[in-house]
């Protein structure tokens, strides 16, 4: 494998890493607790629309570096196919 593709691969690994880091932080999983019987004014409504927009954001981002990832490897195998 030629270093180009394999420093490719290496990006394309660490942003599906880092992708996956994304998904698993803990403000992934608040909206688990901020549920109606948690909290319920107006405030507490808008509190969570936020946040499902916020996590929305963060899925959209992850999924982003795992297109990303996914082009690099495509890269990487044009790549070698020239060499």
């Amino acid at each position: 494998m030629s270093t180009d593709a394999h420093h490719l691969r290496d990006r394309a690994r660490a942003l599906r890493a880092l992708a996956t880091e994304i998904e698993r932080t803990p403000a992934m999983s608040l909206d688990r607790h901020a549920g109606p019987d948690t909290w319920r004014t107006p405030r507490a409504d808008l509190c969570r629309a936020v946040l499902r927009t916020g996590q929305h954001q963060l899925h959209r981002a992850a999924d982003e570096l795992r297109w990303v990832a996914h082009r690099l490897e495509l890269e990487a195998a044009s790549v070698e196919a020239v060499r």
